[in-house]
């Protein structure tokens, strides 16, 4: 993916409807905001990049790294789109094994020390003697990584319509649920909201059982040994809390009114797999916690109807549509009428047209984007006429997928944006002889009221 959409697009994660879960489960509104179509297909990007932007900002270059796991593999994926290098210190038997992001140029890969306590140590000691910024996890980085989360809060005020009912998020370290509780905190205060989401943590079944006996005593700092929990196959650190970042996350889901849900390896693979079957979205198993929680309660009859939200760590698809502004510089004007007109070929129109449509639908419009595998796909301008009742508001102006992606239902999944953005008062042109366009424009609600005549006759 080219450089501009790999910095724009960071956090920038869709938000769809699991219309077959809904259908499953008998409930309406379910969401599942999917981190896995951040640029390297994790939720760690937001911090990653953070991260990278904090170094540059304090004239470091070279970022290291005491372990090689979700974090560092976002690191090394983003830093190729920035003048900075990165060195993982890594146990001398460690069985990581050889990505080919360590492969890049700018990665440098240090062996030391018998387990990750003493690589981290290593990497601690190397980062105060050359000066590289420390990505270890400390202070700074678990603020960091709090403020990156709470962005989610952002986006999801944003993306639904409607008070959000609840949250179903992964336990692992906490910072997760302290963010997002950080971000709908902060809402609330600035009154944007009237009152703060349920936030459900799923975890295991051990993890379950260490929320029970916090609710008992919470006045205790949860006793947890330096090495975590070895609780799963799926996730051998799943809830390997390391600080008080996991109190303030267990007081989140008590503050609002939640649940630790646990989950059994059995569920896991349960639920997971009859996810996949109703949803087109690519999860991984050890990533499924928070679907499968959602299930559970759903089943055991604790969902009721509201906007729910399930957010994936990994989840992602193929196909991302969603509405850009000429702020994010995602795409610039001139690629925007460029691509338009060579999508569009006998349909299309000058450029100067083009362009014209482009300003109003960025002013009082929309303009809608679809990303298939990373690369833009399909682009949308919808201009704003000005009317109320006279005619209808919004106008489709242009619609073009490109080339090598037909058939794969990116313009209907355009169509559906469109839609849903303008509240269906929405038109639009197509030529008579257009046949499949037509096609394609009935079976998504459209009628042909009218013709429209444009007088074309030269003056005298």
């Amino acid at each position: 993916m080219e450089e501009y959409l790999i910095k724009s697009r960071v956090g920038k994660t869709p938000l769809v409807r699991a219309e077959r879960l809904e259908q499953e489960l008998g409930l309406s509104k379910i969401y599942l905001k999917l981190e896995g179509n951040n640029p390297s297909g994790h939720r760690e990007d937001r911090l990653a990049y953070l991260l990278i932007r904090d170094a540059l900002a304090v004239g470091k270059t070279t970022l290291c790294l005491g372990v090689f796991g979700v974090l560092a593999k976002s690191l090394a994926y983003l830093s190729q789109y920035y003048d900075v290098n990165c060195v993982f210190v890594l146990p001398q038997r460690s069985k990581t094994k050889e990505s080919k992001l360590l492969k890049y140029p700018n990665i440098e890969v240090i062996r030391h020390g018998k387990n990750h306590y003493e690589s981290i140590q290593k990497s601690e000691e190397l980062s105060k003697e050359n000066h590289w910024y420390n990505v270890n996890p400390g202070l700074e980085n678990n603020v960091l990584n709090m403020t990156a989360l709470s962005y989610i809060s952002d986006e999801l005020d944003a993306q639904v319509k409607g008070e959000l009912t609840s949250i179903f998020t992964q336990m692992s370290y906490g910072y997760l649920l302290t963010g997002i509780h950080l971000g709908f905190r902060q809402l609330w205060v600035k009154e944007q909201i009237e009152k703060l989401p349920m936030l459900y943590s799923c975890t295991t079944n051990q993890g379950n059982q260490i929320y029970e006996s916090y609710k008992k005593n919470s006045s205790k700092i949860l006793p947890l040994s330096r090495e975590g929990f070895k609780i799963t196959k799926y996730n051998k650190h799943l809830i390997g809390f390391q600080s008080s970042t996991a109190q303030e996350a267990l007081d989140a889901v008590y503050d609002t009114g939640g649940k630790i849900t646990g989950i059994t390896d059995e569920e896991l693979l349960h639920y997971t797999e009859k996810f996949r079957k109703l949803e087109n979205i690519k999860l991984d198993v050890a990533n499924g916690y928070a679907v499968a929680g959602f299930m559970k309660e759903a089943e055991a009859g604790n969902v009721k109807e509201g906007n729910h939200v399930i957010l994936l760590n990994d989840g992602r698809a193929n196909l991302e549509v969603r509405e850009i502004n000429r702020s994010e510089k995602l795409l610039s004007d001139e690629k925007i009428v460029s691509l338009v007109g060579e999508w569009l070929m006998e349909f299309g129109d000058p450029a100067d047209e083009i362009q014209n449509a482009l300003d109003n639908a960025y002013d009082k419009g929309f303009v809608i984007v679809a990303f298939h595998n990373k690369q833009v796909a399909g682009i949308s301008i919808i201009v704003n006429f000005g009317f109320d009742k006279f005619a209808t508001k919004y106008h489709l102006a242009y619609i073009a997928t490109r080339k090598n992606t037909k058939g794969r239902g990116i313009a209907t999944e355009i169509l559906h944006k469109a839609i849903q953005l303008t509240e269906g008062n929405l038109s639009l042109h197509v030529e008579n002889y257009n046949k499949r366009a037509i096609k394609l424009y009935e079976k998504m609600g459209f009628e042909n009221c009218y013709s429209r005549m444009i007088y074309t006759a030269s003056e005298e």
